[in-house]
């Protein structure tokens, strides 16, 4: 009965494990493709030729908390 337990905890465990790790790909993000969060604001920048603008559309992300802010593009998987 123990070993049934302790088997069926761990592979409670696990599926808690694969969930957390897929989480993030099916995150909530805006026209631009940005991500949208309550942690933080989003910004949506047009800047062509912008450092941050690694794929070539122009646009860029900026995600902004109380102590920091980061810039990201928003496509990366068009990067080649």
């Amino acid at each position: 009965m123990r070993r049934i337990v302790m088997l069926l905890t761990v592979v409670a465990l696990m599926m808690v494990m694969l969930a957390m790790s897929v989480a993030p790909a099916f995150a909530l993000k805006d026209a631009y493709n940005c991500r949208l969060s309550d942690k933080f604001t989003t910004e949506v920048v047009y800047s062509p030729g912008s450092v941050f603008d690694r794929n070539g559309d122009g646009y860029f992300c900026i995600y902004r908390t109380p102590q920091s802010g980061k810039a990201v593009d928003n496509h990366p998987k068009l990067i080649e």
